[in-house]
């Protein structure tokens, strides 16, 4: 399969819909910048040491997240979405069901993090989602959503902050989120608004079918969420 080629809207977060009005025109530069800590004039280091930094957050998160597990019977774990705090980044907790770890620690998203050729994917997205930041936000949004809480305490990891540590720590989320629930790579890079049409191999199905498929799998993983949450909190 060959890599994306450029940016545009395939998907949208379950509060939109692909049909409608573009989204993204609600959501200003500035504030796009600001979800993903993503600085204006922000250069990108080699793909050698972006792809040590992508290891290096998974790794981190792996082992926080084994070290904070006595709390997840309480509906408490990690999230995997690195935050920035006078320059040094720091992890939050997030109140989540204990199944939600299968997203990203345990099991299938585990699994997703511990393929090379993943994190491989995530780093040659990277330039596009830094090109795009309004872009980046809107695809990776539902997924920081659903890591996220403000009112969480926070943990700093004393490792002076790199200006893309944000975005990257979301789009690893996100791969493992959405390989959990079944995407496959074409499917991924549909759903974070690449398109799907360059980056297909003569012997990948057709574009409307990998889309087609992206869509029922997005719609599955949403509702198996909203049915984890309730299960959990009643809500």
């Amino acid at each position: 399969m060959s890599g994306p080629e450029s940016s545009r809207s395939e998907s949208s977060p379950p509060t939109g819909s692909a049909e409608s009005a573009d989204p993204r025109k609600l959501l200003s530069e500035n504030d796009a910048r600001a979800l993903l800590a993503l600085p204006r004039g922000h250069t990108l280091p080699s793909e050698t040491v972006l792809l040590e930094h992508a290891s290096l957050i998974v790794a981190k998160n792996l082992a926080l997240a084994k070290e904070l597990e006595p709390l997840r019977e309480q509906g408490l774990q990690l999230s995997p979405v690195w935050e920035v705090k006078s320059g040094i980044t720091e992890v939050r907790l997030a109140v989540l069901p204990p199944v939600f770890r299968s997203r990203y620690f345990e099991d299938e998203g585990a699994e997703v993090l511990g393929e090379q050729a993943a994190l491989e994917m995530v780093v040659d997205v990277l330039p596009w989602m830094v090109d795009d930041p309004v872009g980046a936000a809107f695809a990776l949004e539902s997924t920081y959503r659903a890591w996220q809480d403000d009112t969480a305490p926070v943990r700093s990891l004393e490792l002076p902050y790199e200006g893309h540590f944000r975005l990257l720590s979301l789009l690893l989320a996100d791969i493992a989120r959405k390989g959990s629930a079944g995407l496959d790579i074409l499917e991924w890079l549909g759903s974070i608004g690449l398109p799907i049409e360059e980056s297909r191999d003569p012997d990948d199905p057709p574009a409307d079918e990998v889309r087609g498929s992206m869509k029922r799998h997005l719609e599955a993983m949403w509702r198996e969420e909203r049915e984890w949450r309730r299960a959990a909190f009643g809500r």
